[in-house]
């Protein structure tokens, strides 16, 4: 009996199917010739939503690069590149454009942000709007930053560490970390008066960090699966907990108040700048003032980016400064090398307790220009990166060619993680080992191959804006401390690095013991 034409058509719609869901992506794509991570990623994008789902993502795609070398495909239409040329320069300073990743996971005030925007050119031109406030000749001379950063540190931080001294207490310093980390950035952000003052309220630090980091079981589901959580959200099924959404109402509602307040200071106030720099809103100022020159100030949208911009100071500096007294603590040979070296500056850090009306810091420039310090951070940036995870990038439409590889189609996802190119033994033998010293003792030759695959920042057009601040404050923080105190570890059980696209410690502690010098 001949078979009726319907069910041709079926035959043939099954038939097609095969070739272009399992024969064309497993045999003849492009990607066919590439490693695989699992046997079903040819085909299917189940394996790796699963290592995203578990979060264990940034080991996994490690020991897949170690396995299998610079590129491996995670699924029908992703790789992960481990390389340098042919990867990470040609996909972070080529016309590889971001990915809805980040506007899932990053949008506030569902408002994009100039870490949010895919587009590249109307990201450089928002990006330019704060680019001069965040240069490190603006941050090393800045008024602001001057005032802010005594008042901080003497008022609020480094008298905390002398109680504890005196009363021969431990204390867990991680969430003050973050609290300085946070302090530091908005005082510069916001002005004293109106930024956070996390390090002496913890009641209100503890508000914050529980309902900033509370939401990080749910983030898979927000940022891969936006419209799986939408859709069944509509029949009343609640993938991501109704209490998260208004976690982030909370905090929105939080950092809108402090930029209405600024905006109020700088419309009643419009000297403050030269009357009172330490409470000056420098950086919410020169993104309004950008705004303003443009198309008229946008509230939701400078708003947007003051959220996302304090948001990655407390967490990533936070984190790093966690590391940094970790790994110091360890050590006291080294904290004692630290010393000898700050005792070069002139004038020195002063002891807490010093009036801040009588406090003259060294100067920016010197701070910042020491070897060992510098070597200190940068190890440990390195070793114990902020941002580990991936950082998704699509193809370009014309195709390109990675590690290797020709023909890659465009609209592939691809990503490179600094967690894996931080662990490249060619470039940082004992990668593993916190060591200092590489960077203060390497070769013209080795010194330029680490800082090739060194991404703590990020590179290209969409490197950290903020890292000359950060640098700034981390190296301040530590100086202060290391000029007053020696540490040593009390408790650092859960110090390992948690997973994710920003990690600190899986512990959330770290417990010190100080003692003045």
């Amino acid at each position: 009996m001949a078979l009726s034409i319907p069910v041709l058509g079926c035959v043939a719609a099954l038939l097609l199917a095969i070739y272009k869901f399992i024969i064309y992506p497993a045999v003849l794509s492009p990607l066919a010739k590439i490693p695989t991570a699992n046997l079903s990623s040819r085909i299917s994008p189940l394996w790796i939503n699963y290592v995203r789902w578990a979060n264990l993502e940034n080991n996994t795609l490690y020991g897949l690069h170690k396995r299998f070398g610079p590129i491996v495909q995670l699924g029908p239409n992703e790789l992960s590149v481990n390389t340098y040329e042919g990867g990470l320069k040609t996909i972070y300073t080529g016309n590889f454009h971001k990915t809805e990743f980040y506007k899932n996971r990053f949008t506030n005030y569902g408002t994009e942000n100039s870490f949010t925007m895919i587009d590249k050119t109307a990201h450089s031109t928002r990006k330019r709007m704060l680019s001069n406030i965040y240069s490190k000749s603006v941050v090393l001379a800045s008024p602001t930053i001057k005032e802010t950063t005594k008042s901080v540190l003497y008022e609020r931080l480094l008298p905390i560490f002398a109680k504890a001294a005196d009363n021969n207490d431990a204390i867990d310093v991680h969430r003050l970390d973050y609290a300085y980390a946070m302090d530091s950035f908005m005082a510069y952000q916001f002005g004293l008066s109106h930024g956070s003052d996390f390090i002496r309220d913890v009641e209100k630090r503890n508000w914050y960090l529980d309902n900033f980091f509370g939401r990080r079981p749910w983030i898979y589901w927000i940022t891969e699966h936006p419209r799986l959580v939408e859709i069944a959200s509509q029949i009343g099924l609640n993938i991501v907990p109704r209490w998260v959404d208004q976690s982030t109402d909370d905090l929105e509602s939080w950092q809108i108040g402090i930029c209405d307040k600024a905006e109020e200071l700088l419309t009643t106030n419009p000297s403050i700048a030269s009357a009172d720099p330490g409470n000056f809103p420098a950086i919410f100022a020169t993104e309004r003032a950008q705004f303003q020159k443009a198309d008229g100030a946008n509230s939701k949208m400078i708003a947007s980016d003051m959220y996302d911009h304090n948001a990655a100071a407390h967490e990533t500096s936070g984190d790093t400064l966690t590391y940094v007294y970790y790994e110091l603590s360890r050590r006291p040979e080294l904290q004692d090398a630290l010393r000898v070296e700050l005792q070069t500056l002139s004038p020195q850090f002063p002891p807490p307790g010093t009036p801040v009306t009588d406090i003259t810091l060294p100067d920016p420039k010197s701070v910042d220009q020491l070897p060992l310090l510098d070597s200190v951070l940068q190890e440990t940036l390195r070793r114990w990166v902020a941002v580990p995870g991936p950082q998704f990038r699509r193809t370009p439409a014309q195709g390109c060619s990675l590690a290797g590889y020709d023909n890659i189609p465009g609209g592939v996802r691809v990503s490179c993680l600094a967690y894996s190119l931080h662990r490249n033994p060619d470039a940082f033998p004992e990668p593993e080992e916190w060591k200092p010293e590489r960077w203060l003792h390497a070769t013209e030759e080795s010194l330029k191959e680490m800082r090739r695959w060194f991404w703590a920042w990020g590179s290209g057009g969409n490197m950290c804006i903020g890292s000359n601040f950060a640098t700034h404050s981390m190296k301040h923080a530590i100086a202060a401390i290391y000029s007053n105190f020696t540490t040593e570890v009390v408790d650092a059980e859960g110090i390992e690095q948690a997973e994710g696209f920003t990690a600190g410690p899986v512990g959330d502690k770290l417990v010190l013991r100080f003692r003045r010098v």
